[in-house]
């Protein structure tokens, strides 16, 4: 059993998995969201909410002695994981990474892009009209190249703002919080009157397989932005609850010798 802490960034499904299993290794966990619905899923920790430099997780990590940052960010969210990098680096403690298994397979009538780019690239050349089920923080490309679509977002101001600073009409909005069922996809295929649907591969927390059903059901193609490469990554608990065990013996080992040599 330990009593060290963990700075841990959740706001994730497999971040509630990896604070739990912490817990029963012994472990105090400190959880990091950017969202007051981050902070509803973190419900019962220790919570810091709000969005934060490196710098900003770096201090509150030193203020609570962690010996250690676990990155459980969406898969998507590669901003948080540099700047979470950044703040291991800024403390000198190890930084993990747990993050969602990747899809293994999508069927038939999917196309898989490597970049927003590409997606703008796959849904202009279709010519068709389409669902965005990626959120708020890309919608601005899409926008800028004149697609005719509409936006499956949060039901919260500030993704609604977004949409409104775009230019985006509440007609071409449907604003529903997660999870979506199958049935409730091809509802928002239907009213979005949609032939397209781009999604990223978010995987099954995502809602990914009841999105790819739903559009075999309605007749949509897929396009699927491919989820970028992260290095050190892990999916499996056992190997991130191993690797931090290691490393947090290797640490003590090195100040024990660097004792013996003062």
């Amino acid at each position: 059993m330990t009593n060290e802490t963990i700075y841990l960034i959740g706001g994730t499904t497999e971040a509630r998995r990896a604070v739990a299993r912490l817990e029963q290794e012994g472990f105090r966990v400190v959880v990091s969201v950017a969202t007051a619905m981050g902070e509803a899923q973190a419900a019962g920790y220790t919570t810091e909410t709000g969005r934060k430099s490196a710098r900003e997780m770096a201090e509150q990590a030193s203020g609570y002695g962690a010996c250690a940052f676990i990155d459980c960010s969406h898969p998507f969210a590669i901003e948080v994981s540099e700047e979470t990098r950044r703040a291991a680096g800024f403390v000198n403690i190890p930084y993990f990474r747990y993050s969602r298994p990747a899809s293994a397979e999508f069927g038939s009538g999917v196309t898989i892009v490597k970049s927003w780019e590409e997606a703008v690239d796959a849904l202009a050349g279709s010519g068709r009209r389409s669902l965005l089920t990626i959120g708020t923080r890309n919608l601005a490309l899409f926008v800028a190249a004149g697609l005719d679509f509409t936006a499956r977002v949060l039901p919260v101001a500030e993704s609604i703002d977004a949409c409104t600073r775009l230019g985006i009409g509440p007609e071409n909005i449907i604003a529903a919080y997660p999870p979506h069922s199958i049935d409730f996809n091809r509802t928002c295929i239907r009213r979005a009157r949609a032939a397209m649907l781009l999604a990223k591969d978010s995987g099954r927390e995502g809602g990914l397989p009841d999105k790819l059903e739903a559009a075999a059901a309605e007749g949509a193609h897929v396009i699927i932005v491919s989820r970028p490469e992260e290095e050190g990554a892990t999916d499996d608990l056992d190997v991130l609850v191993e690797n931090l065990r290691q490393s947090l013996k290797q640490n003590q080992t090195s100040k024990r010798r660097e004792g013996s040599n003062q």
